[in-house]
């Protein structure tokens, strides 16, 4: 089965000072075009631009936090 995978370079340079906080990056993932503390907040802001990746900056904690059965 085939899958789509976007290859994605680092982009903690970028948005390291955005932490907690959502960002968009711009469709090169090279510049954040936008930041806020809410999904909605972003997405208001960059409504004119089509191509984007909006997301939300979180710590690295050096694991991956997992809640599930145990």
């Amino acid at each position: 089965m085939a899958q789509d995978v976007i290859k994605v370079s680092d982009t903690s340079r970028i948005t390291s000072k955005y932490m907690n906080k959502w960002v968009a990056l711009s469709e090169d993932y090279k510049e954040v075009i936008a930041s806020g503390e809410t999904l909605s907040e972003v997405l208001r802001k960059t409504s004119h631009i089509k191509r984007k990746a909006v997301f939300r900056v979180l710590p690295n904690l050096g694991y991956v936090p997992f809640s599930g059965p145990a």
